[in-house]
């Protein structure tokens, strides 16, 4: 065999490895199920105030909290019924995530942030910025109870503006530098293909609203994408199979590159730009009409709100054969647990 000759084989025997290696380490994800049986629970009375979000475990561990009445506050799922408590001295909770069925935190209008053990709830941490105490905390994220970020914002004259990121890492708080950003840091991911830090950032002077979405690095935010709270216009981001989905108006996108690449044109007046899933081809979206589902090929509703117009999917939580969506009903003041299970005979 002549010496190119091998050289070629050799070539093409290590692109052949690397690809075989490529399909068994990121298969082709499968198209999404939507033979869902579907049960719908009422929480317990909160006065108005919906519950605003959800985080689980698993199917027979997932918290839902609400800012409305004191001993409502905490709703738990344990695999047969809700039950809903307060804790002395957690008031107005505004965000809870968890790691694990003893590792669940959750942040509170007044810059203080709290664990659950497994046992108990206790005091976690407490925040001030430049002075002020009245931080709210309105999300969490992280990628273990010893790395994770607390969001929100503190007030200005016209609202809650005064941005706020606090990292925890090995112990340790660090407030960061928010003075690039103006309005309530709603959300925060890492996208794990590329180790790139995105954020949602939501607020508006003299009651424009709008959504603003960065990317993070280096102690720099880039803003990528900006828009008023205009129908088919909203933006919005979330973490798909570790991977960040950008909502902006009516396409949904991932980035690559440093370019946005649409993964789906969402064709439907009715899409409310929020989304959640499990892959690219297992995707939710609310609708204003109820919830639909992305297979990778075609969106078809799996089902439809009880009450329109203004009802509402505030969270969500995924897992193999199970999905809970959070439901609020403004006509009612009902917060609902949707829980779809697969069908177990497929």
């Amino acid at each position: 065999m002549k010496p190119y000759f091998f050289l070629i084989f050799l070539f093409s025997a290590v692109l052949i490895t690397l690809s075989c290696k490529d399909s068994i380490t990121n298969p082709e994800p499968q198209p999404g199920r939507r033979d869902y049986v579907w049960t719908v629970d009422t929480l317990a009375n909160n006065s108005y105030s919906p519950s605003s979000r959800m985080w689980g475990n698993s199917p027979e561990d997932i918290y839902t909290i609400s800012s409305g009445d004191w001993d409502y506050s905490i709703s738990h799922f344990g695999g047969v019924k809700w039950s809903s408590y307060g804790i002395q001295g957690l008031f107005n909770i505004k965000s809870v995530y968890g790691f694990s069925s003893n590792n669940v935190f959750m942040g509170a209008d007044n810059g203080s942030i709290w664990k659950f053990d497994g046992n108990n709830w206790k005091l976690f941490a407490k925040h001030t910025k430049d002075g002020h105490d009245g931080i709210v905390f309105d999300n969490l994220w992280g990628e273990s109870a010893s790395d994770f970020y607390a969001l929100g914002a503190y007030p200005d004259q016209y609202g809650y503006n005064n941005s706020i990121i606090a990292h925890y890492n090995n112990d340790k708080w660090e407030m960061i530098n928010t003075d690039a950003l103006y309005g309530i840091v709603e959300h925060l991911y890492k996208n794990f293909p590329d180790n790139k830090i995105y954020i949602q950032v939501i607020g508006g002077r003299n009651f424009t609203d709008s959504t603003h979405i960065y990317e993070y690095s280096n102690g720099r935010f880039l803003k990528l994408y900006s828009n008023i709270w205009t129908q088919g216009l909203q933006a919005d981001i979330s973490l798909i199979n570790n991977e960040v989905f950008f909502v902006l108006g009516n396409k949904i996108s991932v980035r690559r590159d440093n370019k946005f690449q649409t993964v789906l044109n969402v064709d439907n007046p009715k899409f409310y730009q929020r989304i959640w899933g499990r892959s690219s081809k297992d995707v939710f979206l609310l609708m204003t009409d109820g919830l639909a589902h992305y297979n990778g090929s075609n969106i078809e509703h799996v089902f439809y709100f009880n009450k329109t117009p203004r009802t509402q999917i505030y969270g969500a939580a995924l897992f193999e054969k199970d999905v809970f969506f959070l439901v609020y009903e403004s006509q009612t003041g009902l917060s609902l647990v949707y829980h779809g299970k697969l069908n177990q005979q497929q």
